[in-house]
């Protein structure tokens, strides 16, 4: 401990061994500022014979200063977390502001910390105070606070002295601010290479320079391609690309953006080896230099080949399906709307009713006349199938009672003694055709996969909704909706069927906005359409 009677130079020296000795203290060059502070404020203490000694910093918005380390001589302990709010001491705010060194020889009289008098300094027993800033960056960022219990009259080598510590206490923020910057500069190299190793095991990564000369190929390009490293590498980026495309002016113009900076998007048909096409879906990033400007392109890819190739499977089926459309819409109106009735027409006209009669024509004509009926029932649904075909197409829809257009639908079918439809069945917009066509294939799987002796299904409406319910198997909502996918059949299912008439049951429904639920009964099953 310093004794305060020896001569000045004596004082000196123990002084300049004290900051010798913090100086060396390795936590301050670690950045530890939690143990290296009570070490500091310890050693203060001890040195000038002071009672209490803390370190105080700013809050984020600086309206309030925390305490970071307390040590207390007489308890020999050490707090942290006391918290001082401007609003209660504005005066000594304001003197950090304006002058942080604050030499209380008085500190009740002080104008700066006689603001501390009833809630701190009489409560406390401290007598003086010593205040130096803590300065970093030219900003202040706290105060080392050293209190007295007995009067006293702070000398200007106790002064000085604070200052070097809370220099030395700047410099050990200052390392534990930058071995932050450093940990969050490691963790984003980190999450980049973690980022660039994902990238480069799940795609084709390729680098050329601005020239187009190949620099790097991953295995994943290389076995994408067909080739080795040593086939590729030093070799021109055109080597993917085919003859007719080299010197086309999509291609230089390609390689202009790249040159300036801007990076690429889009699918592109590319070369392997052996000579056939590979569809990519690719990403050229430009690298740029510590220049600012680009001094390589990276090329990410994903093969995506044969997803091209189902699409164009998929626009070769749409063309014969919009040719098959048209016929049926065109070609075959003609026969089924036209001709066929005009043939029944001259037919009856020139057979009357006694050659009817003595040929038994009766029930041959009938069968006719019901098939044609039947057949255009069905055409008009075709039709109406195939517009859905056209691309923004708008559902046609009118007024329709729900139990006339099924009672007139149902009659030329061999089942409609087993169907009882409500006449409480509501009057709303559909499209006639297809709401037929839906609720026809309910009503058949109703029977169909039904095992009871007396197959029925009941059509009727429950609020909002409109009931499909049938005595047969029962299906829940679960298996309703997997037999709902196209051509997914129930394992074990003995019956005949393609799987796809939920599908094209449920598509219907949607394209009016309706929603259909499945409900598994005692026996059979209720399916709910929701029409509002």
């Amino acid at each position: 401990m310093l004794n305060f009677n020896l001569p000045n130079d004596t004082k000196i020296n123990k002084l300049i061994d004290v900051l010798i000795h913090q100086s060396k203290n390795t936590l301050f060059y670690d950045g530890n500022l939690n143990e290296g502070s009570k070490i500091l404020v310890k050693e203060v203490v001890d040195t000038i014979n002071a009672d209490r000694t803390s370190i105080w910093l700013y809050s984020k918005n600086k309206n309030s200063i925390v305490c970071q380390q307390l040590y207390i001589k007489s308890e020999d302990k050490f707090y942290q977390d006391i918290v001082l709010f401007e609003k209660d001491f504005k005066p000594y705010f304001d003197a950090l502001k304006d002058n942080p060194i604050i030499v209380a020889d008085d500190a009740e009289t002080h104008p700066a910390t006689s603001c501390f008098t009833e809630g701190y300094l009489k409560p406390l027993g401290v007598k003086s105070m010593l205040d130096v800033p803590i300065l970093y960056k030219g900003e202040l960022l706290g105060v080392i606070c050293i209190e007295s219990l007995t009067n006293r009259v702070w000398e200007k080598l106790e002064v000085d002295f604070a200052q070097l510590l809370s220099s030395l206490y700047t410099f050990s923020y200052s390392v534990n601010e930058a071995n932050k910057l450093s940990s969050i500069v490691l963790n984003k190299e980190i999450q980049l290479t973690n980022r660039m190793d994902a990238i480069n095991r799940s795609n084709a990564v390729i680098e050329f320079d601005l020239d187009g000369i190949i620099k790097f190929a991953n295995d994943s390009f290389l076995k994408t391609m067909g080739y080795s490293s040593d086939e590729i590498i030093g070799k021109h980026h055109s080597i993917f690309v085919f003859e007719d495309e080299k010197n086309s002016e999509e291609y230089n113009n390609f390689w202009k953006l790249l040159k300036t900076g801007e990076y690429f998007l889009g699918n592109v048909v590319r070369k392997k080896k052996d000579g056939s096409p590979i569809y990519l879906q690719s990403t050229y990033n430009p690298i740029i230099g510590d220049d600012g400007k680009p001094y390589r392109v990276m090329k990410i890819a994903t093969d995506v080949t044969e997803s091209h190739d189902q699409k164009m499977e998929i626009d070769k089926k749409n063309t014969y399906l919009e040719h098959a459309a048209k016929i049926l819409r065109h070609d075959m109106h003609s026969g089924i709307n036209t001709y066929i009735p005009r043939g029944i027409s001259s037919l009856e006209r020139r057979l009357n009713p006694e050659i009817i009669e003595s040929a038994k024509l009766e029930a041959p004509l009938k069968m006719i006349k019901e098939g044609l009926k039947h057949t255009q029932k069905v055409y008009r649904g075709v039709y109406e199938f195939t517009n859905l075909v056209k691309t923004d197409v708008v559902l046609t829809k009118t007024e329709c009672s729900i139990q006339k257009i099924m009672d007139d639908y149902l009659t030329s079918t061999a089942y409609k003694s087993q169907v009882y439809l409500d006449d409480n069945l509501p009057t709303i917009d559909v499209n006639e055709s297809l709401m037929c066509t839906s609720i026809d294939n309910l009503i058949r799987n109703g029977l169909k996969y039904n095992d009871s002796k007396s197959k029925l299904v009941k059509i009727y409406s429950e609020g909002d909704y409109i009931c499909i319910e049938d005595n047969g198997r029962g299906i829940d909502q679960k298996d309703f909706d997997e037999l709902s996918k196209p051509y997914v059949r129930k394992e074990g299912q003995k019956e005949t069927g393609t799987g796809l008439g939920l599908n094209i049951c449920k598509a219907i429904l949607k394209e009016h906005g309706f929603d259909i639920t499945a409900e598994k009964l005692e026996q059979g099953t209720k399916l709910r359409i929701k029409i509002k």
